[in-house]
């Protein structure tokens, strides 16, 4: 089992966009049944049904299953629900938490999201050096975000 994306996620994005549904969930049923992170973190981005807000609550709850697990980008997007307040109570102390453990992890849209929380004491201790480091190592990991800040605040993109 892994941490991060394998071809599963591959495989499930293909057929997400073909807006086939019942076979994105026949994919996921075996990984599911196996208590698979990464299972867990796709099936909570399949659209629910006619409750929106029961849909969002079961959503977010399969979603915090899989960062439980420790699947990466799972603790990267509890994260985004915990700053911006969708469908949990806004923290972004405990974002920023969720943040700096996937960053850790090497994830490039978590350093960049951690490094701005440094970079504006955003929950944490503000400390301009460490995130401009982790803002330098997203966008040298591919995130154009991070890109775009540094550009913005002229700083050396070091790529």
């Amino acid at each position: 089992m892994t941490d991060m994306p394998t071809q599963l996620t591959t495989d499930f994005d293909a057929v997400l966009d073909r807006g086939d549904i019942p076979e994105a969930l026949r994919l996921l049923a075996p990984h599911l049944a196996r208590g698979c992170g990464e299972a867990l973190f796709l099936s909570s981005s399949i659209p629910g049904g006619e409750d929106d807000a029961r849909a969002e609550t079961d959503s977010f709850a399969t979603l915090n299953q899989a960062a439980e697990k420790g699947y990466i980008p799972a603790i990267y997007a509890v994260g985004l629900c915990l700053l911006t307040g969708d469908r949990v109570e806004q923290d972004v102390s405990r974002a920023a938490a969720c943040f700096e453990r996937a960053s850790e992890a090497g994830y490039p849209p978590a350093m960049y999201e951690f490094g701005l929380a440094l970079f504006h004491g955003k929950g944490v201790a503000r400390d301009v050096p460490r995130a401009v480091y982790l803002i330098r190592a997203s966008a040298q990991g591919g995130n154009e975000y991070a890109r775009e800040f540094l550009l913005a605040y002229s700083l050396d993109v070091g790529t």
